[in-house]
Formats: C-alpha cells, structure tokens, sequence
C-alpha cells in the first residue's frame, strides 16, 4: 500500500510539473559518479538517455571540464544539454573530494596546482575519460572533450600534447596566454585532435592568439578560432556571470558558440558533411536583370523560388557581391544555394557592361578601380540593393550582403563605412590588410551591420587581422571572425581553386564558414534565439520511472552501470526541493 501510495504521489507531483517547472521535455537520466583520478577520488556528474544509449546502441560521449570554481551547477547543466542532443554527457571533477571550493582565494590555488603542473592536470583528464570509455553504453571511439576557462586551458594543453583517444575538443573562453598554457614547444606529439576555440576579444589578447595560431600551423592540426566583439569579456558562456569590463555573459556568443560546437560535434561523430551546393533548379526562378549601377549598365543574376516569394508573402534578401574575376558561375550557384535557404539570392555585378574580365590583367585593373574608390565600389554595392529592394516580393527590411574575396574586402568597407539599409554582412576571404581595405579612421559614422568574416590563417596576416578587431572594438560594432586552419589559404570556399601555397579550396572551411553563415542570416531575419538551457529534471534520489518527467520514487537506484558508485544527491534548487518535499508531504497525507 505504502508503494502505491508513492506511485500515486510521484504520478501527480509529475503532472505538476515537479522538478522541470513547464517544460516537461527532458528524457535523460541524471547522476553523481565517483571514479579514480590520479590518487584521489573524484565525483563526476553524468547525464544519457537510458532509452538510446545501451550495450547494443552506444553513444558518443562529450566530457565537460569544470571551471576554476570547481563542478558545479553549471557544468550539470551543459552536461544535461549534451545528454539532450543524444550524447553521454561527463562533467569531470578535477580537483577531487578534500579540496576547498569555497572562495576565490581557494579556486585560485587548486587552479594554479593544475595549471602548473600539466602532467597532473592531464592526468585528471584521462581519468575522467577513462571513467567513460569504461561505460558498456559508451561509443569509446567517438569520444570529445569542452572546456570553460580553466577547462578551456585543459583542453588546449589535451591538443598541444597530442593527447590520444578523443576526436576532438573545444574551449570557451580559455586562458590561452603563454603563461597560462602549455607551449608547443614542450611537445613534439602529434596534434590528432581537432581544436574548436571560442575567444572573446576583450578576453584573449591578439597577440597571444597569433602565437597560439603560429604553434597550431607548425604542428599541422586542424583547428578554427572563434572571435567575439565587440565588448566581449571573460565567461561570456556563463549565465550568471556579470562583473562589469572582466567576466560578463553574452547572450549572442554563447548562442553563436553553441551552434558552432554543436555541428563540430557532428562532424567529429558522423563524419564531415560534404559541401552544400546549388545546380540549376526548376523548383526556382532565375535570371539575368540588368540594372543602373553608378554611371553604366550591370547586369545581376537573381534566384528565388516564386511561389514562396510573393508580394503578399515577401522574403528576406541576400546579396552577393562578386569575386575579382567579375560575376560568373560561383556567385550565380551561391545564389541559388541561398534561393534554397527561402531568400531572394541576387549575384551582384559590380564592373558593368564594358567592363573586360578576361584574364588575370582584367581582373587586376577592375578591381584595383573599385578598392581604390571606395566611394565607387560602395555605389556599385548600393545600386545592387537598390535593385533587390525594388523588387515587390522582397522584405525591404531584411536585406544582407555576402561577399568573396574582392567582394568580401567590399563588405568589409561597408560596414566600416556604416552604410545603412542593411542588416548584416558577412565576408569569405576578404582580404582585409589596411591596403585593401578603407580603414575606420576614415569615417565616423556608426557601424550599424553586423559583420561575420570567415579567414584562412595562411591568408590574412594575424597582425591585419589584430589591428581590424581594434578598429571594430572602438566602433562598438557587433562582429565575429573565424579563422581557418591549418594551411587555409586564399579561396577556401571556391571548389574549383587549386593553386598551391596560394589559392585553394578546402572542403571543411567551406563546410564550416557556410553552415555558420545560415544561422547567421536566420538570426538577422528571424532575431536572436534564446540561449538554450537543460533545468534539472528531477530529484536525483532514487528509482526513476519512464515518462516525460522522469519522476523518482525513494529507494536504492536501478542503474545498469556503476551503481555502487552512485552520490546520491539533488539537482534541484534547496528553494524547489523544499517545495518539493512539502507537496509530496501534502499528497501522502491526502492518500493515507
């Protein structure tokens, strides 16, 4: 009787919601797990779906390494995230039981001891990836570590070191200052994991990251650096961060770096997808329009599928901006390819009629007119816009601009310049030394577009890049740049280029820089989404029971694995376990 009245008092705390307020989604399972670590032992945080990952269909598995702070609710969280996406999630316990993380005077000395000594801090690493890979439910060849902060310097030593037996691992907001990390120099392992960094720029100095970038290069590892600004500090992942000018969440780069992580999971999992592309299509509408652009004729070509577009139901608009050869089959198939994505794809002509783009000597003269004449080339850019705004099935209030090469130094001008009417720009080997580019000095007008620039290391110099963040940073604009490597040069997103040591295509950069361009445009068109969140799903104190709430019923838990190894303990707030508690009181006594 005792057990059916638990059942019925579990059955209704569930209907109300217990432990996951209104969102009733969560279907993973939730537990503290101790495990070796060096000569200690530690308590990790692990989080599945019991349901998909078993001994006949093993997970792929992501550990979470912890903050200075120590594992905590934070680490939980991201952990549930993980387990939500269908991976086994593993927040690390770095330090271990006995070591105090109850003020910052004890995070930075249990911090410091890892830091300082790698060999110790490694260790703890495999640890807790051993801990996993022991699990039946566990995919052992498919395994990725992240890191925040402290855990992000871990994570950049795992790949310096060339530790083996993880895909690859990803940072936030990592610490990477020479003082702070191993050096390439005291290694000479292969670098087999790939390397995800996200870094905000008020953060992580520009010359540290160049040197970082230098030892990435000389050791050949397959690595991208994210960077965020303008105003983006320390922990900007963290929700609760907020000290203002040093660690302060932002809400656009945690979601951006997010999504980011989130298809570089897949690509290390599920393998690398191949490289979207756009053939003719008689789903869509396209043609050539000619248009007045500045004192000449230039002729555009336009794709976008008509029934979708319509004056009644008017859709966003995606300009292309051409590379120095002039207007030609890769901007006409990029357009399509946004066509695809429901926009209004326009390849603008920049040159006009007239215009010769023959051969290399063409295409040197056009462009060196454009670049030279700022005032000219952004003319040539509006007229564009002006075409595609006059069109009455476009949304004229949700208008971008993408650009290659030449095209991509033009959009870069165009945001420096802060030309209006447009949403956001976004920018494929640009070309943005101070040479090529008009510099902000030039003009005070604020920097209303959001930019996004994607940058092989081989192709723009670290110090242009360097001095172009400190130009958007006092301009306050909103930016992000991804840098590509290693051995990226000039045109890694055109398939066809193949020119050694110079310009050449490279599949995952066009991969990646195009994937991190649609949520980019969907964020312009659509806005911003809310960040995402895992909240506790339960009480973490006994038997589960199947259902959408995960209800847990007092008694010894049913676990398949390491169950002797199980803290019991809460993953609710003690505000909502006290709640909790006296509903449940509530309940029993109405059933007695």
């Amino acid at each position: 009787m005792a057990c059916i009245r638990a059942l019925a008092a579990a059955s209704l705390l569930c209907a109300l919601g217990a432990g996951h307020g209104d969102d009733d989604h969560c279907t993973h399972e939730a537990s503290m797990v101790n495990y070796t670590c060096n000569t200690t032992t530690c308590g990790g945080y692990m989080a599945y779906k019991a349901s998909a990952c078993t001994a006949s269909m093993k997970c792929p598995a992501v550990v979470v390494i912890q903050d200075w702070n120590g594992m905590n609710d934070y680490e939980k969280e991201r952990t549930r995230m993980l387990a939500e996406m269908g991976y086994v999630g593993f927040a690390a316990d770095i330090y271990g039981y006995g070591t105090p993380v109850e003020d910052m005077s004890d995070w930075m000395a249990a911090s410091s001891a890892h830091r300082g000594n790698p060999d110790l801090y490694m260790s703890k690493i495999s640890a807790a990836i051993d801990k996993v890979k022991s699990l039946d439910f566990v995919d052992t060849t498919k395994v990725a570590v992240i890191g925040y902060c402290f855990g992000g310097t871990g994570v950049v030593n795992m790949a310096i070191l060339g530790m083996e037996g993880v895909l690859g691992v990803v940072g936030y907001h990592s610490g990477i200052s020479p003082n702070a990390r191993v050096v390439r120099g005291n290694s000479t392992a292969p670098m087999v994991a790939k390397v995800l960094l996200h870094s905000g720029v008020k953060d992580d100095a520009a010359t540290d990251m160049a040197m970082l970038e230098e030892e990435f290069e000389s050791a050949g590892a397959t690595y991208e650096i994210v960077r965020y600004g303008s105003g983006v500090y320390h922990s900007f992942t963290e929700w609760t961060a907020s000290v203002p000018m040093q660690s302060m969440y932002d809400q656009r780069a945690d979601v951006r770096s997010w999504e980011s992580t989130k298809h570089f999971l897949m690509e290390l999992f599920d393998g690398l997808p191949a490289a979207s592309r756009g053939p003719e299509n008689d789903m869509l509408t396209t043609g050539l329009h000619n248009y007045t652009c500045n004192t000449t004729t230039c002729e555009g070509y336009m794709a976008y599928n008509a029934s979708g577009c319509t004056a009644s139901m008017k859709c966003p608009a995606v300009v292309v901006i051409q590379d120095w050869n002039g207007m030609n089959d890769y901007e006409k198939e990029r357009s399509r390819m946004l066509a695809e994505m429901g926009y209004v794809g326009f390849a603008a002509d920049i040159y006009g009629y007239g215009t010769p783009v023959e051969d290399m000597s063409d295409w040197m003269a056009a462009s060196s007119a454009h670049r030279g004449n700022p005032d000219l080339y952004m003319s040539k850019i509006s007229a564009a816009i002006d075409k595609v705004k006059s069109l009455d099935f476009v949304d004229t209030t949700k208008v971008a601009v993408i650009g290659y090469c030449f095209g991509g130094t033009g959009v870069v001008n165009m945001a420096i310049l802060g030309m209006e009417g447009v949403l956001g720009v976004v920018g494929y080997h640009s070309g943005i030394s101070p040479n090529a580019r008009v510099v902000r000095g030039n003009s005070t007008t604020p920097m209303v577009a959001k930019v996004l620039l994607h940058s092989g290391v081989k192709d723009d110099a670290a110090t242009d890049m360097a001095m172009l963040e400190e130009e958007f940073e006092s301009a306050g604009a909103t930016y992000e740049i991804a840098r590509y490597g290693s051995g990226i040069y000039h045109s890694f997103t055109e398939w066809t280029a193949s020119v050694p040591m110079q310009a050449m295509y490279d599949q995952r950069a066009d991969v990646r820089s195009w994937e991190s361009t649609k949520h980019f445009l969907m964020e312009l068109f659509v806005g911003l989404p809310a960040a995402e969140r895992e909240p506790e799903c339960h009480l973490d104190v006994g038997l589960r029971f199947p259902g959408p709430c995960q209800t847990l019923i007092p008694g010894d838990h049913d676990h398949d694995h390491d169950h002797d190894n199980q803290v019991e303990g809460s993953e609710t707030s003690s505000g909502m376990a006290a709640f909790l508690s006296s509903a449940l009181g509530a309940v029993l006594a109405l059933l007695a």
